[in-house]
């Protein structure tokens, strides 16, 4: 029956590995609504850079259901710039979008997140906003990058999301950069 709160299958948030990167590709694709990169990309993103992403899998399955990419800004290393967050269309508006946030900000050494978000991409716009709502973070939209910044003008402009500092008695138990190292290798 339609309508109905179906409760969710185990879960699994973890750092993802360089075997994730297709799987993240695949499901950027599928999407038809996320600007696709290149699968290597992805690759490298879940290879050399997968400290500062995260993925939700279904546990029965392994199925991927979600994945948040992100990378520290080399001249400001306490902020995470979330380049990609997602989640499947059936999984939507049950939290694994600001879980996937908890997980991937739960270093203490970041204290700030940035994003850019087109003007028409409401889902991501509220999700940025309730997730600062609910940590006690302000969310400053800044200018970002202009329509005239992509080649062509065929992309609409990019808003900044800067949310922060970060409260220290938020969400998951924030771990120390050993314990997710940990946490990768397992």
């Amino acid at each position: 029956m339609r309508g109905l709160n179906h409760r969710l299958p185990p879960l699994v948030y973890r750092i993802p590995g360089q075997e994730d990167g297709p799987r993240i590709w695949e499901m950027v694709r599928d999407s038809r609504n996320l600007d696709l990169n290149s699968s290597y990309f992805y690759l490298t993103m879940s290879r050399w850079f997968s400290l500062s992403c995260r993925v939700a899998v279904e546990t029965e399955s392994n199925t991927l259901i979600g994945f948040v990419i992100g990378f520290r800004q080399p001249e400001q290393p306490d902020t995470l710039f979330i380049w990609q967050i997602a989640v499947e269309a059936r999984y939507r508006g049950k939290g694994i979008a600001r879980k996937l946030l908890d997980e991937v900000t739960g270093l203490p050494d970041i204290r700030f997140v940035e994003a850019t978000v087109a003007p028409s991409n409401i889902a991501s716009r509220s999700l940025f906003l309730k997730w600062a709502q609910s940590h006690e973070s302000s969310a400053v939209l800044c200018s970002g990058f202009g329509e005239d910044c992509f080649p062509g003008n065929e992309h609409e402009r990019e808003d900044l999301f800067r949310i922060g500092p970060l409260s220290e008695r938020r969400g998951p138990r924030r771990r120390s950069i050993d314990e997710s190292i940990a946490i990768e290798k397992q």
